[in-house]
C-alpha cells in the first residue's frame, strides 16, 4: 500500500505540472483577450481527486493594478481553457478551474514564475 501512495503522489505532481505548463502555453499563444495580456500563471494546485484546480496567477504590470478585470476575463475564458486542456492532456475528467490572484509579479524577464506549489 505504501508503494501505491508514492506512485499516486508522483502522478499527482506530474499532472499538476502538465496542467500548469499547458495553461501557460494557452494564455501565451491562444488567448487573445487584451485583459489577459499581463496575466501569468505561477502555480496550479490540484485536488486529490483531480476534479478541482486552483490556478494561482500574478499580473506582470505596474504595482497597484486591480485584479478584477483580469479575474473577470479568466472567468470568461474558463470554458475555452478547459476545452483546450481536454484536447491537450489525456485525463478522465478535466478539473474545474478556480483562479486565485497572488499579487503583482516582478518585472524580471528571467523569472518563470517558479515551480508549482503543493499546498
Amino acid at each position: 500500500m505504501r508503494r501505491e501512495e508514492e506512485g499516486a503522489g508522483h502522478r499527482h505532481l506530474r499532472v499538476q505540472s502538465l496542467v500548469l505548463e499547458e495553461l501557460r502555453a494557452l494564455l501565451r499563444d491562444d488567448v487573445s483577450d487584451p485583459a489577459l495580456a499581463d496575466v501569468r500563471v505561477v502555480a496550479v494546485v490540484l485536488s486529490v481527486d483531480y476534479r478541482h484546480a486552483k490556478v494561482h496567477f500574478v499580473l506582470k504590470s505596474v504595482l497597484g493594478v486591480a485584479p478584477r478585470p483580469a479575474e473577470a476575463a479568466l472567468h470568461r475564458a474558463t470554458p475555452f481553457l478547459r476545452a483546450r486542456l481536454a484536447d491537450a492532456i489525456d485525463m478522465k475528467r478535466v478539473p474545474d478551474l478556480r483562479f486565485v490572484f497572488d499579487g503583482t509579479a516582478s518585472s524580471d524577464p528571467e523569472d518563470d514564475g517558479g515551480s508549482p506549489c503543493s499546498v
